[in-house]
């Protein structure tokens, strides 16, 4: 099929010859300079707080006490993450309770302590996904540190810290709240602490027996490494369920936080009903960890009576239905969780 001929005013051609116009190419224009001037225009129309240098833009932060500020522009959220940055704030938010109550033993249900540092401050950093378990152990143990260098400087005295074993021993469950030389503090790794006593909580199944004999109270005792209103991140009690929230959960029950009053028993009811699942194939599979954290709270105290009569119909029900033949160990457990939100 021949092409159409184009006139082309002013050009000369032969006589048989077809005008054919053919496009020019036009050249790719690289979309980088775009960018790049995109980014000095929005550098260029920054606030004045933006162009901040980071040393000041920190020390609101600190001061300030408000964890929306790195949410106030992406600049500024972006200075603002930088992993160190996140750990000293993470410090400067606890340290005025870890000064006040540092290595001390308190009642969980006294209401008069700890008061020192912001309640508010502790529960906004403590609902970001970066404030896990590893980097709270990190921070701790980058202030044990500090305080260590700090004390061992000042007086020539060595650092020296008994760990108290307020949730008792692995390898013994009646060895609580007690001291000995083979569990000091080491001021370069005080987490270790921290995985000793939540070992020694997970541990329940090798003493299953010996925590149904001995049934009672939980104890009141805790540490006091959180203010006694810092909130409880919601997140931790909806499953799925993880060693790592898990973990989480026990750093902030062992440093004595208490459920906030916008935590009702319908959140904690929620949580316990799927540490203890009554359809297959995860039926008679039960998580003890979040069932003795929740009783460790006291969050069974707070349900109805109804509740906990439907509660342990459940218990038997699952019991029956969907564990044929139960072990030992399974009717031990099962009893163990009926006495624990039974008991008032």
């Amino acid at each position: 099929m021949e092409l159409t001929p184009i006139k082309v005013r002013g050009k000369r051609r032969r006589r048989n010859e077809v005008a054919v116009v053919i496009p020019e190419k036009r050249p790719k224009v690289s979309a980088k300079p775009k960018r790049q001037k995109s980014r000095r225009s929005r550098e260029s129309k920054a606030s004045y707080l933006e162009k901040i240098p980071l040393e000041i833009l920190e020390r609101i932060l600190w001061y300030s006490e408000n964890v929306n500020l790195p949410r106030s522009s992406p600049l500024i959220g972006r200075l603002l993450s930088g992993h160190s940055t996140l750990r000293e704030t993470f410090i400067v938010a606890f340290q005025p309770t870890w000064d006040a109550w540092f290595g001390c033993v308190g009642d969980r249900n006294d209401s008069t302590c700890p008061t020192e540092g912001n309640p508010n401050f502790q529960s906004g950093l403590l609902e970001y996904s970066w404030t896990n378990i590893s980097f709270i152990l990190e921070c701790w143990d980058f202030y044990v540190r500090r305080l260590a260098k700090i004390q061992s400087s000042g007086n020539n005295v060595l650092f020296h810290l008994q760990h108290l074993r307020i949730w008792g021993d692995s390898d013994n469950p009646a060895n609580a709240m007690r001291k000995d030389d083979s569990y000091l503090v080491d001021p370069q790794e005080a987490s270790r602490c921290f995985f000793h006593d939540y070992s020694t909580f997970r541990s329940i199944r090798e003493h299953i027996g010996y925590y149904v004999r001995t049934f009672a109270e939980p104890s009141p005792s805790t540490f006091l490494q959180v203010h006694k209103d810092t909130c409880i991140p919601d997140s931790l009690f909806t499953s799925p369920y993880t060693d790592e929230s898990h973990q989480k959960l026990f750093w902030l029950v062992r440093g004595g936080a208490r459920l906030s009053p916008d935590q009702t028993w319908e959140l904690t009811l929620q949580a316990f009903r799927d540490a203890v699942p009554e359809t297959l194939p995860h039926a008679g599979e039960v998580n003890l960890i979040m069932i003795r954290l929740l009783f460790a709270l006291g969050a069974y105290r707070s349900w109805p009576e109804y509740v906990v009569d439907e509660e342990e119909e459940r218990l038997h029900f699952i019991l029956s239905k969907f564990t044929p033949k139960p072990t030992a160990n399974i009717v031990k457990e099962y009893r163990y969780i009926a006495l624990m939100i039974s008991a008032r």
